[in-house]
């Protein structure tokens, strides 16, 4: 068996910044091979989720023994892998699960997040949050982890979960894998 690890960066985030490589580290610390991939479109004001998915979909051959990462937009990605792919455990850091509105997005939301689907192809999936995210509330992240009858982890302080709070590591993923 192949442990493999996807790491989805947020919108306007570049792999080698946040707690990404350090979680990359620690990952294949524990026998995961990590794919940290810049996801295309994610440094435009327009991401395009058929674009990346795509991408991805090429890089990586999701299955039983794969482990997904998103952040932020990322998660929103994760999520829709989920809809298509059987896979091991989704970890959403900082993520949403409903319609957004604003235009940037608007590739991500030609359709409702499916649930039902999610919850079938992927049994563990955890919902991280902070108490002071200013884009992504942490009652928005817990009523989130309801839906999907997952795991609700509040991290104290983390903001956005970006090096602008000074988050560099979330050791708390680590013994949820």
């Amino acid at each position: 068996m192949i442990r493999k690890a996807l790491i989805l960066q947020g919108w306007y985030q570049k792999p080698d910044s946040n707690w990404y490589p350090w979680l990359k580290e620690e990952l294949e610390n524990c026998g995961f091979t990590v794919y940290l991939p810049d996801l295309p479109t994610m440094h435009t004001d327009l991401p395009d989720m058929k674009k990346q998915l795509a991408f991805i979909e090429k890089l990586i051959t999701i299955d039983k023994d794969t482990v997904i990462f998103g952040h932020s937009l990322g998660c929103l990605l994760g999520m829709r892998l989920a809809e298509k792919h059987s896979f091991d455990k989704l970890f959403l850091i900082a993520g949403w699960d409903f319609n957004d509105l604003s235009a940037e997005h608007r590739l991500f939301w030609k359709t409702s997040i499916h649930h039902n689907a999610i919850k079938r192809h992927v049994k563990n999936i955890y919902c991280i949050s902070s108490d002071n995210d200013p884009y992504v509330t942490a009652f928005m992240a817990e009523e989130m982890s309801k839906r999907f009858g997952g795991k609700f982890i509040l991290i104290k302080s983390a903001g956005h979960f970006t090096e602008k709070y000074k988050i560099s590591v979330i050791p708390q993923l680590l013994s949820y894998l």
